[in-house]
């Protein structure tokens, strides 16, 4: 797959992962269940396509990624006024993991 394809692919998702976050907060200011496991699924897997995209190429998706990371802000807000405060990432992850992630992820930001 060309990089042009796999770009388009990316973006693609993205704005079908912001879909899904919206249909997400609405059922959660409803009360009913969300499956959060298949969102951070969905989320992992762009994070894999991404990454392993050379740097130029990931780049120009830092505008849909910026507007996907608060879609899920947005999420999270509702999460917590609906259950209260959830914990921070480096609560729940071995922080050394969490750092590994993050430094990954900064290749495509400048």
């Amino acid at each position: 797959m060309s990089n042009v394809t796999k770009l388009d692919h990316a973006a693609v998702e993205i704005e079908q992962i912001r879909a899904v976050l919206a249909a997400a907060k609405t059922l959660t200011e409803e009360n009913r269940p969300v499956d959060l496991a298949a969102i951070a699924r969905r989320l992992g897997a762009l994070c894999t396509a991404v990454d392993a995209m050379p740097r130029d190429i990931g780049q120009a998706l830092t505008p849909a990624l910026e507007s996907l990371a608060l879609d899920l802000d947005g999420l999270a807000e509702v999460l917590n006024q609906r259950f209260g405060d959830l914990p921070l990432l480096g609560e729940l992850a071995n922080t050394k993991d969490a750092a590994g992630a993050y430094g990954t992820a900064s290749k495509h930001f400048p």
